[in-house]
C-alpha cells in the first residue's frame, strides 16, 4: 500500500515537469514534420506540373513530325491544305485537356496557322524571340502574359529543324489551380504557383484579382537568382499578415516556382491547448509521441516514394532523364580524374511511329514496357539503362579501357530482333555507340553517339554504328 501510495505520489510530483518538457519537444517535432510537408508537397506539385508538360511535348513533337516546314506561310499558298494542318493540329491539341489553343508560326514569328488571329506578328512575344534567336533551345516554356484575345497564359513551344519556325501550345491559369487544389496544407496554409517574373499564376485559397500580379519577396527573390532547387524558411505573408513555414521549389527547365506554406497556428495549435492542461495529459504525450513518430515514418517513406518516382520514367520503370544526365555526369567526372573511359549505347527501336499509327499507342506503350524489361534483364549491375525520350534508350557502362566494339550493343540488337512480343510479335532497334575520349563534353559524347545512330538509320536499321573518332587518352 505504501509503495502504491508513494508511486502515486510520485507521479503527481514529476507529471507536471515530465508534461511541461515534452509539451515544448512536441512543437520542434511537429515543426520537423512541417517543413517536411511542405517540402514533400512542393515536390510533389513540381512532378505533376513536369509531367504534364512532358505530355505536351509529347504532341508538339508529333505535330512537327506530321507537318512540313515548307506549310508554314502566310498568307497560304493552298487553302485546302492550310485548312487541313489547321484542323489536324486542333485535333492532336484536344487530346490535352489544359491546352487552349495551337498555333504555327513561320522562321520570323509570323501566325500561320492558329484559331486566333492569323497573320499576327508575335515577333515581341518572349515565347517566341526567345527560341528563334537561340538557336540551341529546341524547346521553351514562356512566363505568363496576357494574349491578344485578352487571356492570361503561358506558352510551350518546339521548333522545327532548321529553325524554320516553331509550334506553340496555349495553357491557361485554370491548368496551375487544378494543381494547388489538390494539396490540403492545414486550415491557413497555403499554395502557389509564381513564374520567373514573379507573376502570380495560382493560389490556394484564392484572392480576388491576384491573379496575373506580381507577388514576391525578398527572400523568394534571393532564392530565384541562386543556384539552389529548393528551400525552407519561416515568413510572415504581406498577403493575409500570417506566419508559415514555407517551402519553395523551382521546377526544372521550366520557368514556375512552387510555394507552399503551412502555417504556424496550424501546426502549433495542439500545443496551446497541451501547455493549459499538461497535468492531465502527461500519458497521452507517450501516445501522441507514438502517432507524431509514425507520421514522421510515413512521410521519411513517402518522400522515398517521391525521390524514386523523380528519376523514374513513369511507363517503362527505368531510369528517367533526369537520372541519366546525373549519371553521365558521374561517369564523366570518373574518367577524367582516373584517365579512364566509359561507354554511351543511343538506341532507338525502328519504325515506332508505325507501331502507334498501326496499332495505337497502348499497343506502343506495350511495346515500351517490354522492351525495357527485357533490356534490363540483360545489362551488367554495374550499367546504367534509362528512357532518354520517346522511343530512346540510353546506356551508360563504365569501362577502363577502349573495346573495339560493344558487345552489348551487338547483343541487344540480336535479342530484340529475336524477341516474340505480345502485341507485334517482332521488332528491331538500331544503336548508336560512343566513348568518351579526353576533351570530350558530355554534350559532345551524346551528340557522337546520336550521329552513329542517324547513320544506322540511313544505311537501313537494324544495325550498330559505332562514333568515327576513336578515344586518344587509352
Amino acid at each position: 500500500m505504501k509503495k502504491t501510495y508513494l508511486l502515486i505520489t510520485l507521479s503527481l510530483l514529476f507529471s507536471p515537469p515530465l508534461s511541461l518538457v515534452f509539451s515544448y519537444t512536441i512543437p520542434i517535432l511537429k515543426k520537423k514534420i512541417a517543413e517536411e510537408h511542405t517540402t514533400l508537397t512542393s515536390l510533389l506539385i513540381s512532378e505533376w506540373i513536369k509531367g504534364a508538360f512532358n505530355a505536351s511535348d509529347y504532341i508538339l513533337r508529333d505535330i512537327i513530325d506530321h507537318v512540313p516546314a515548307s506549310a508554314l506561310t502566310y498568307p497560304a499558298t493552298d487553302p485546302i491544305e492550310h485548312a487541313r494542318i489547321s484542323e489536324l493540329i486542333d485535333k492532336k491539341r484536344q487530346t490535352l485537356p489544359y491546352s487552349n489553343g495551337v498555333g504555327l508560326n513561320d522562321d520570323k514569328c509570323i501566325m500561320t496557322h492558329t484559331p486566333s488571329i492569323i497573320g499576327f506578328d508575335a515577333s515581341e512575344r518572349e515565347w517566341c524571340y526567345v527560341p528563334m534567336q537561340n538557336p540551341e533551345l529546341d524547346t521553351y516554356v514562356s512566363n505568363m502574359f496576357m494574349s491578344n484575345i485578352g487571356e492570361m497564359m503561358v506558352i510551350q513551344v518546339r521548333k522545327f529543324p532548321d529553325n524554320k519556325g516553331l509550334i506553340g501550345l496555349g495553357v491557361n491559369l485554370n491548368f496551375f489551380s487544378q494543381w494547388v487544389k489538390k494539396v490540403n496544407i492545414g486550415q491557413h496554409g497555403v499554395v502557389a504557383i509564381i513564374d520567373n517574373d514573379f507573376k502570380l499564376l495560382a493560389r490556394q485559397p484564392e484572392i480576388t484579382d491576384t491573379l496575373g500580379e506580381k507577388s514576391g519577396a525578398p527572400i523568394i527573390e534571393k532564392f530565384m537568382i541562386s543556384e539552389r532547387e529548393n528551400q525552407s524558411f519561416s515568413y510572415i505573408s504581406p498577403l493575409d499578415n500570417k506566419q508559415r513555414l514555407y517551402s519553395i521549389r523551382k521546377i526544372d527547365n521550366l520557368p514556375f516556382v512552387i510555394i507552399v506554406g503551412e502555417a504556424h497556428s496550424d501546426w502549433l495549435s495542439s500545443w496551446y491547448k497541451q501547455l493549459a492542461i499538461s497535468i492531465l495529459l502527461t500519458c497521452l504525450f507517450w501516445i501522441m509521441g507514438w502517432l507524431i513518430l509514425r507520421h514522421y515514418i510515413h512521410i521519411i517513406e513517402q518522400k522515398k516514394e517521391l525521390e524514386k518516382a523523380s528519376i523514374t520514367d513513369q511507363l517503362t520503370g527505368l531510369y528517367n532523364r533526369h537520372k541519366l544526365n546525373k549519371t553521365l555526369q558521374k561517369e564523366f567526372h570518373r574518367a577524367q580524374r582516373m584517365q579512364e573511359t566509359f561507354e554511351v549505347i543511343l538506341m532507338d527501336i525502328d519504325n515506332f511511329k508505325r507501331i502507334n499509327d498501326t496499332y495505337g499507342h497502348n499497343v506502343g506503350d506495350k511495346v515500351l514496357e517490354e522492351l525495357a524489361l527485357l533490356m534490363k534483364q540483360s545489362i551488367r549491375l554495374s550499367d546504367t539503362l534509362g528512357r532518354w525520350g520517346g522511343e530512346e534508350f540510353l546506356i551508360i557502362i563504365p569501362i577502363k579501357t577502349f573495346k573495339a566494339q560493344s558487345t552489348i550493343a551487338d547483343k541487344l540488337r540480336i535479342k530484340i530482333e529475336q524477341y516474340d512480343f505480345t502485341t507485334v510479335k517482332n521488332i528491331t532497334a538500331s544503336f548508336g555507340v560512343a566513348y568518351y575520349k579526353e576533351g570530350d563534353s558530355i554534350k559532345s559524347l551524346i551528340k557522337r553517339a546520336d550521329d552513329a545512330l542517324y547513320q544506322v538509320k540511313q544505311n537501313g536499321r537494324n544495325q550498330v554504328a559505332f562514333e568515327d573518332v576513336r578515344p586518344s587518352l587509352i
